[in-house]
């Protein structure tokens, strides 16, 4: 359940008798370290380290999600509802998605100020896996079967088209709102990519405002499914042993084709080098997972969408120019490492084609 204002809006209005109510164990104190500073995040996250009373157990450590500290994200989020939507994904759907997701402990909302906190479980997790360096085909291929089986779970169900919360990618507002972040982060892009580049991206910034809206469009024709459409490294969480990935960062979650989930993390979390080798045999085990799942579905109807949706990380890549922390070295970095990867993609896929001369 969420709770409503007031609620503590920082960290410093975060108390010991409100960790203590929430967990039900006596809370002593707390100290705080901040999270995801580099990571192109749109919110303040800290991972508390607790003390308890005495005889008191509980767990160690814990994660506050607070709303961004920096306004414009923030008017951001108000005007698309994209806090909101993760603490309604975790209330309402959560629960039946069978995927490894946090535990939630509290959560609470103002709808008027867009100010949320969320309290979860800590995971652990394996520090040496980052985005910038992509990751081995034995892990994409963990969070291939979780993708595959978040798909198959809410292919077709008629639930998510009527939760006025959850956006239709192909919604009118969701194609105004990416047209304006790729034509309002292209030009900070293209600033930092490398000078080689410069044919590839030329003509990807003269079709990418009409390519993406395009594909938009179509995805409206795909059979829909629930899509958490940021799926990428920095919102994975793998356990220390390699066997198990935890899915964070719900605030994009939406109703579109699998196929975009799909495409974005095979493009954006491998290296274009290992994308290119193991791309096939991943879209094989994804396809696979869902039939064993969903033997009612068409496989070749799985992949419709796919290529097309290459332009989306790009767009995803601009975006950070606009709404991320670019006084983080790593989110510039992030952008231009998710842009080029991008257009490898979209060459390798035949969508820079009409753009050459």
């Amino acid at each position: 359940m969420i709770g409503s204002a007031p609620f503590p809006v920082n960290l410093q209005d975060l108390t010991t008798e409100i960790l203590s109510e929430v967990l039900g164990i006596e809370v002593a104190g707390f100290e705080a370290q901040p999270l995801g500073l580099d990571r192109g995040m749109l919110c303040n996250l800290f991972l508390l380290d607790l003390e308890f009373g005495d005889g008191s157990h509980g767990p160690s450590q814990i994660v506050a999600k607070f709303g961004s500290s920096r306004e414009v994200v923030r008017k951001r989020a108000l005007a698309v509802g994209i806090y909101e939507r993760e603490l309604r994904f975790f209330d309402e759907l959560a629960g039946r998605t069978p995927m490894r997701l946090p535990d939630v402990y509290a959560a609470w909302y103002d709808t008027e100020s867009a100010e949320f906190l969320l309290l979860l479980e800590a995971i652990e997790t394996d520090t040496a896996i980052d985005q910038l360096k992509g990751i081995d085909v034995t892990r994409a291929a963990l969070v291939i079967r979780e993708m595959a089986s978040l798909h198959a779970r809410w292919w077709g169900d008629p639930e998510i088209d009527n939760l006025e919360w959850l956006p239709i990618l192909g919604s009118a507002d969701r194609r105004r709102s990416l047209g304006d972040h790729a034509r309002n982060g292209w030009g900070a892009l293209v600033e930092i990519l490398e000078p080689g580049s410069e044919p590839s991206v030329s003509i990807a910034g003269a079709l990418i405002e009409q390519r993406l809206d395009e594909a938009l469009e179509k995805s409206l024709d795909c059979q829909p499914t629930l899509a958490h459409l940021d799926l990428r490294l920095d919102n994975l969480l793998f356990s220390p042993d390699g066997t198990m990935v935890t899915v964070i960062d719900w605030q994009g979650v939406g109703v579109g084709p699998g196929s975009w989930d799909l495409a974005y993390f095979v493009s954006q979390s491998l290296t274009v080098e290992d994308r290119r080798t193991h791309e096939t045999e991943l879209l094989v085990l994804y396809t696979d997972v869902v039939a064993k799942l969903r033997p009612d579905l068409d496989p070749a109807g799985l992949m419709v969408g796919y290529k097309d949706a290459m332009w989306y990380g790009l767009t995803i890549a601009a975006a950070l120019m606009v709404v991320g922390d670019m006084d983080e070295p790593r989110t510039r970095l992030l952008a231009k490492t998710m842009a080029v990867r991008a257009l490898a993609a979209l060459e390798d896929h035949g969508q820079l084609q009409e753009g050459r001369p």
